[in-house]
């Protein structure tokens, strides 16, 4: 009987720390999809897609491209937006972020972000000369 004992208490000692790798490893894979981080305050510049869906944001030396779920209506023409980071002021994934619009007739929208990504030099330079930010 002790050796069942012992034999069960190491089986649970295995899935302990089993499960403790597969809980460590799971941070490393999500630190590598983040993009880098940004905070409102140091955003100088926007440009907006021709497609009402896309923000471009210069924030410090870094370009970064804002997808949002949907239409943001007015977004294009728009001479003044409002970044919404909850909930702080750090800015590192689109959950991070939502994208406020005065449209005109309709009042102040806000736009849930799809998708923010950094953008390379390259492709900066890549943008039409109207959307860069």
């Amino acid at each position: 009987m002790n050796k069942t004992l012992i034999g069960a208490l190491l089986g649970t000692a295995l899935l302990v720390t089993g499960g403790a790798s597969v809980v460590q490893a799971a941070p490393k894979a999500a630190k590598a999809a983040r993009t880098d981080c940004f905070f409102n305050q140091q955003v100088r510049n926007f440009s907006a897609g021709k497609d009402d869906k896309t923000l471009y944001v210069r924030a410090g030396r870094d370009t970064y491209r804002m997808e949002t779920l949907g239409r943001c209506l007015d977004l294009r023409d728009s001479l003044n937006i409002g970044l919404d980071s909850h909930p702080s002021s750090s800015i590192c994934s689109a959950q991070d972020v939502t994208i406020i619009v005065h449209s005109n007739g309709m009042g102040v929208q806000r736009c849930p972000v799809r998708e923010l990504v950094k953008l390379t030099p390259e492709q900066v330079a890549a943008l039409p000369k109207g959307e860069r930010p």
